[in-house]
């Protein structure tokens, strides 16, 4: 299995809280600072995203936004009048909407997404901090085909509605993550951008098809083709962390989400982790989350971690 494969079966996303909004003429609208990854579509007409760091994207008409813990922003279609707060909104849908004339109408589909315990975090490492994908670039590929169909989708009122859209959802994260951009100027270190790399993507996959085994950076720059120094330097710089770090904060990810399911025997979970014993397993557990995985794992099944669906 690829490492993107197994990142989001890790991490079992699950989409909650989207809705529809439906809003005529002119309007602003701000949308509150979210622990979570948040994406909105436009289905009909066009308006503007002004970003907490000040830029300024025009959205047309089947674009698709996606951002990790986005920080207070603001879709409008003018730069006057009053803001409206999300919560506002929810509490009265018809706060946007005009019984005059012949309105301008724009609808527009926001929610977002959360991941299994204990291993969320791992997602903003995925991500840049902001994929916006143009309705009319990708008409004939697979995610201008899924957008049209979350279009479609939102608008219905089929039987199953909710379901369908669920799923359409966690396939679009798939797909957004896949077509990540090189070369932005938000782009940071993380899994896809060492993906992209040839000789860095070519040890990561080594490092995830073949967690158990001791590696050392010698024998990951070996098979990536490159010193030892420089392929040390370069995965630090692209993936945000040296490869032997990076290799640890994965096996402890696997094992939390192992100590966090069904009662597996220790020694199974310290060999999926890649640890020789399980007194090696331990020692290297209890450094990195300062619980024993015996502690952990009564913790993580007794008190499992609710998340609270937000409001986006």
């Amino acid at each position: 299995m690829d490492p993107l494969s197994q990142v989001i079966g890790l991490l079992k996303p699950q989409a909650v809280a989207w809705r529809v909004i439906e809003a005529h003429n002119g309007w602003r609208l701000r949308l509150p600072t979210a622990d979570l990854v948040v994406f909105g579509q436009a289905i009909q007409g066009r308006c503007h995203a002004t970003l907490a760091d000040g830029r300024r994207l025009d959205v047309e008409a089947g674009d698709f936004l996606l951002m990790p813990a986005p920080r207070s922003w603001m879709i409008s279609t003018t730069d006057t009048g009053p803001v409206v707060d999300l919560k506002a909104l929810i509490a009265d849908p018809s706060i946007l909407l005009s019984d005059v004339g012949d309105p301008v109408v724009t609808r527009l589909i926001t929610g977002a997404f959360t991941f299994a315990a204990p291993n969320a975090g791992l997602m903003i490492g995925l991500m840049p901090a902001l994929v916006h994908v143009r309705g009319a670039d990708v008409v004939a590929g697979r995610l201008g085909a899924l957008l049209t169909l979350l279009g479609d989708e939102a608008l219905a009122e089929r039987p199953g509605r909710s379901l369908v859209l669920d799923r359409l959802l966690e396939i679009l994260l798939v797909e957004a993550l896949r077509r990540q951009p090189s070369g932005l100027p938000d782009a940071r270190p993380g899994l896809m951008a060492g993906l992209a790399d040839p000789r860095i993507g070519a040890a990561l996959r080594l490092m995830h098809g073949h967690v158990q085994r001791a590696w050392t950076v010698l024998d990951l720059a070996r098979q990536a083709g490159m010193s030892r120094s420089a392929f040390a330097a370069r995965f630090a710089e692209i993936v945000g962390a040296p490869p032997i770090d990076y290799l640890s904060n994965w096996r402890m990810a696997l094992a939390k989400s192992a100590l966090s399911g069904a009662k597996t025997p220790m020694a199974e979970i310290a060999a999926l982790a890649g640890y020789a014993s399980v007194s090696a397993f331990s020692t290297a557990f209890s450094r990195a989350t300062g619980r024993s995985p015996t502690t952990y794992s009564r913790l993580a099944q007794t008190a499992p971690v609710e998340v609270e669906a937000p409001v986006v």
